[in-house]
Parts: C-alpha cells; sequence; structure tokens
C-alpha cells in the first residue's frame, strides 16, 4: 500500500476539506485495471489519509530521465492502456485535469496505471486559495490551452495525452517558450513536429499528434480511445 496525507491547507479549511473528500470519495469507486486504486480514505484527529494500491516499478517521467525515449511500439503500448484507463474515468464522469508521465506508472509487471485522479485538483485548488492567487490548477506543459484559462473538459485530458505520448517517443515536449509565450504558441497550433525531433517515425505520425494536440478541443478526438486507435494504427 501507499499513503497520501491530505494537506494542511485542505484541512484548516471546512469547505476544502468537504470538497478533497467528496471527491476523494467519487475516485475511489474508480476500478479499472489501469488505475491505481484508492482502498480506503482514513480519517484521524483532523488528519485524513488516502491508501492507495502501491505499484511496484517506475514512473514514465523516471523512466526518460533514466533511459531516454521509448521506442514507438513501446510508447504506443503504454499510451494504449493509459488511454483505457482515462476512457473509464470519462464515462464515469471524472476528468483527471493533471496527466504527465509522472502521473503514469510502468509497472514491473509490464503493466500501466494512470495515478491521482481528481485528488490533485483539490489539493492544488486549497493551496492556491490560501495563497490567495489565481494559478490555474495543472502542470503547464501538458495542459490544453482552455485549461490554462480556466476551463477544463475532457478533451483538456486527451491534450495532455498528446503531449505525454510526443515526451514518450522524443523527450521533449511540443511546444517552446515558457508561460504566456507557450500559451501563445499553444493557443495558435504551433508545435514542433514530432517528426523533427524523434527520427524514424512512419508517415501520419504528425497528423496524430497534431489533431490530439489541436488549440480547438471540437477539433480533438472525441475520446481517449479515439486517440489510441489512432496510435494503434501508425505501423511499428
Amino acid at each position: 500500500m501507499a499513503i497520501k496525507k491530505m494537506r494542511d491547507e485542505i484541512r484548516n479549511d471546512p469547505e476544502e476539506r468537504r470538497r478533497f473528500l467528496t471527491e476523494a470519495r467519487t475516485v475511489a469507486t474508480l476500478h479499472h485495471p489501469n488505475i491505481a486504486d484508492i482502498y480506503s480514505i482514513v480519517e484521524d484527529s483532523g488528519d485524513v489519509y488516502l491508501v492507495f494500491e502501491y505499484v511496484d516499478g517506475k514512473t514514465a517521467c523516471d523512466f526518460l530521465d533514466e533511459s531516454g525515449p521509448l521506442a514507438l511500439p513501446d510508447a504506443k503500448r503504454v499510451m494504449k492502456e493509459a488511454c483505457a484507463a482515462v476512457d473509464y474515468a470519462h464515462a464515469q464522469g471524472i476528468i483527471h485535469r493533471d496527466l504527465k508521465p509522472s502521473n503514469i506508472m510502468l509497472a514491473s509487471n509490464g503493466g500501466v496505471k494512470v495515478m491521482d485522479f481528481g485528488v490533485a485538483r483539490q489539493a492544488a485548488e486549497a493551496i492556491n486559495k490560501a495563497a490567495q492567487t489565481n494559478t490555474i490548477v495543472g502542470t503547464p506543459p501538458y495542459m490544453a490551452p482552455e485549461q490554462e484559462q480556466g476551463t477544463v473538459r475532457r478533451e483538456s485530458d486527451i491534450f495532455a495525452l498528446g503531449v505525454c505520448f510526443y515526451e514518450l517517443v522524443s523527450g521533449k515536449l511540443p511546444f517552446a517558450g515558457q508561460g504566456a509565450g507557450m500559451l501563445l504558441n499553444k493557443m495558435n497550433g504551433k508545435h514542433i513536429p514530432l517528426s523533427g525531433v524523434a527520427a524514424g517515425l512512419p508517415a501520419g505520425t504528425d497528423e496524430v499528434v497534431a489533431k490530439a494536440l489541436d488549440p480547438d478541443p471540437e477539433k480533438r478526438y472525441r475520446t481517449a480511445g479515439d486517440f489510441a486507435a489512432a496510435l494503434q494504427s501508425l505501423p511499428g
């Protein structure tokens, strides 16, 4: 098992605590082979602990740091399983909001587990409230442009999955710049073509990625499963 303690920013705010517990209980209803289960929610002396399934392995982020980009077949397999997890969660009305390689576990048994559904949002919102900032929840390089502007929808997760695939096969991020500069590139659809930073990819790869990263959420894949199917259709 793995245990995470609720942040003090939430513990000390009754409304944030209530919201955190509500969402944690909702996320705890998710049971899928590619999602790390929440086994229980324990309240003790005012503190709240989430008891998670322990996944033996390493995050995709750690793998990239240690071993470099994945071969295309391996990246496609990881994305197929991650997309299955996201599809399932979306069907239950839950949006992840913070998909990134550090939230994708590559288990030692060969499986893939997506971590931290929903719970990260409550923690981050409470921190932002305590600091009296307007920071949007998420990790900027993986956030869709509409999410950076305060609107989150299922297609925002599709965008993040597109960034994850791009990074898995190249070790790089698709959008240049930082802060407002990166957001402007996202809004204008100006990402660096994947074929320009990863050699030997089959024809059509750039188009598959570009659809996932489209600045207009209506033009992205409708579901994570659709994105996975497009990736699986690529040779290799």
